[in-house]
């Protein structure tokens, strides 16, 4: 019998989370920005309500999406200056 390949299919949604598997187990986290305005899981959804925030996947991402929210023009200063200090207290993993 031939050994079968290990395929990992990751999914992500719309809010940019996605549920990463590790050897010991799996984490869900944010791996990139995605759609602010996702009701599920988008960032903008989630300060509002006042969840508990989905961590980042690392210091870098969440850098990354701090520096996308910063220059887009879709965002009002009050919010923009909302979300970028709830990124900013939003936890991330360390990098591997």
């Amino acid at each position: 019998m031939l050994d079968e390949p290990d395929v990992r299919v990751t999914l992500v949604r719309p809010g940019g989370v996605s549920v990463q598997t590790f050897t010991d187990g799996a984490a869900c986290m944010r791996i990139c920005l995605g759609y602010l305005h996702d009701p599920d899981d988008g960032l903008l959804a989630e300060m509002k309500a006042e969840q508990d925030p989905v961590p980042w996947a690392s210091e870098g991402v969440r850098d990354e999406a701090a520096q996308a929210v910063s220059v887009r023009a879709d965002l009002k200063d009050d919010v923009r200056s909302q979300l970028l200090a709830w990124i900013a207290a939003t936890p991330y993993f360390e990098d591997a």
